[in-house]
């Protein structure tokens, strides 16, 4: 009867681990959650600081728009008003702006050049100073034409060929364009004497983005 008498005894002492036990367990398990919450926490914040500093990257990278081009000249042709071809070169800055022509995107330029010419031994050197645009298809096909002062009167440059935007810029990722083609400049008084004259040749253009 006296062992039976023990019985409540244990009871209490056993419920009383089980809740210690129960109660250890909730805090161990309430630890682990905290931590985790934590560390998620943590890791959100440092995605977050990566995709901001993309974006400042990405940002900072934008192009403007603009590009600058140098085209040397490599003539093949002349008028009577050169004994040789002239040899120079042209600079061509090219605008954001422009308009849509059907399939054809129009952009608005302008172009400043100088080139050494020679007429029986004397020296002549036609400048070049005109605005206009360009015409390019697919990214692949293009026509330049500015209009303005070639040699002392007034006359149109021309440029026509093939641009490698896709290979330079979309396959190998770099912030130029090359573009190859014929290149012509005519002049309704080429050396201030009323001679319409002019030349023409190879055009090979390395164009930067700004």
């Amino acid at each position: 009867m006296k062992n039976i008498s023990l019985i409540p005894k244990y009871i209490i002492i056993i419920i009383s681990f089980l809740f210690m036990g129960l109660s250890a367990q909730d805090e161990a398990t309430e630890e682990v959650t905290t931590d985790a919450v934590t560390e998620e926490v943590v890791e959100t914040e440092a995605v977050a600081e990566e995709v901001v500093l993309a974006d400042a990257v990405e940002e900072e990278s934008t192009s403007s728009g603009f590009t600058v081009g140098l085209a040397p000249s490599i003539g093949l042709v002349s008028g009577e008003t050169f004994t040789n071809v002239p040899v120079g070169a042209t600079l061509v800055i090219t605008t954001p702006y422009g308009f849509k022509l059907g399939p054809l995107d129009f952009t608005i330029s302008a172009a400043l050049g100088g080139y050494a010419g020679e007429f029986e031994g004397d020296s002549f050197n036609p400048s070049i100073m005109g605005v206009g645009g360009n015409l390019v298809l697919a990214n692949l096909v293009f026509a330049e034409g500015h209009a303005g002062k070639i040699g002392d009167g007034m006359g149109v440059r021309g440029f026509a060929g093939v641009s490698l935007e896709y290979l330079m810029k979309k396959a190998l990722n770099l912030p130029v364009n090359i573009l190859i083609g014929g290149e012509g400049f005519i002049s309704n008084d080429m050396a201030g004497v009323g001679n319409a004259s002019g030349w023409g040749g190879l055009g090979v253009r390395l164009d930067y983005d700004l």
